[in-house]
């Protein structure tokens, strides 16, 4: 296991970079074609899943770059928080041992 001050950096350095995260959603962004007689016009849409519901909302074209930028933080937040988690089960496991090797210890001397 690591030792302790490694654990705390980690999951403090995971802390920083989620609180310094922007804006964020879920969702994918794809580009829809939209037949109209002669002329084919693509829009963009944005499909996600929210509080266990499936939405999808059009994106104006000036909003593409933006939403795509929301769409990066929301997967590198999910990414940060998997590994926030990872760390934090693995402090809990070394607090567990540490305690356990104390009572042991204690044990011993009586």
């Amino acid at each position: 296991m690591k030792s302790e001050k490694v654990l705390a950096a980690r999951i403090d350095a995971a802390k920083r970079a989620i609180a310094a995260l922007g804006d964020m959603r879920p969702g994918h962004l794809s580009v829809q074609q939209r037949a109209s007689g002669r002329n084919r016009r693509g829009y963009a849409q944005l499909s996600y899943t929210f509080q266990k519901r499936s939405r999808t909302d059009y994106v104006q074209p000036e909003d593409v770059e933006r939403i795509k930028s929301e769409i990066a933080n929301y997967r590198k937040f999910k990414e940060l928080c998997e590994r926030l988690v990872a760390l934090s089960i693995e402090e809990s496991k070394r607090k567990t041992e540490q305690r356990r090797k104390a009572v042991a210890a204690g044990r011993s001397q009586s």
